[in-house]
């Protein structure tokens, strides 16, 4: 089935292709306007069928709004954790020596564990010996 198929889709093609041209040529305003019109209407179906069925579904970067809120609290919190300082602007180039702090003036933050970190205790006596293969 396949066999004969074939030279009729290309004739097919051969055929729309010689109407473009000889359009072109003998009436160029008409195919043109054609050509835009064709063009507009495909826009506003694909712009229908995006707004009415693929935006709600998550297609084209759009989500859900549970995961949508999830994913900007979760930017938010980064955003908080890795803030980096305001850049400082030099005003001169005869500035007053900068003057090191104290180290006893600092406070050492003790670091705590995690809450959902944990350590599994294994078979640590089963270590392998890399020395011999």
């Amino acid at each position: 089935m396949r066999n004969w198929m074939t030279p009729i889709i290309y004739t097919l093609f051969a055929l729309a292709l010689l109407y473009v041209g000889i359009q072109l040529f003998t009436n160029t305003s008409s195919f043109l306007s054609s050509i835009a019109m064709m063009i507009g209407i495909a826009a506003l179906v694909y712009g229908a069928i995006y707004f009415l069925f693929l935006r709600n579904r998550g297609f084209g970067g759009g989500g859900n709004r549970t995961e949508m809120k999830k994913y900007k609290q979760a930017v938010k919190q980064s955003k908080q954790k890795y803030k980096q300082p305001a850049p400082t602007i030099k005003k001169s180039s005869m500035a007053k020596p900068k003057v090191k702090p104290s180290p006893v003036g600092k406070k050492t933050r003790k670091r705590s564990s995690a809450p959902h970190l944990r350590v599994i205790e294994g078979n640590k006596d089963k270590h392998k010996n890399r020395a011999t293969f």
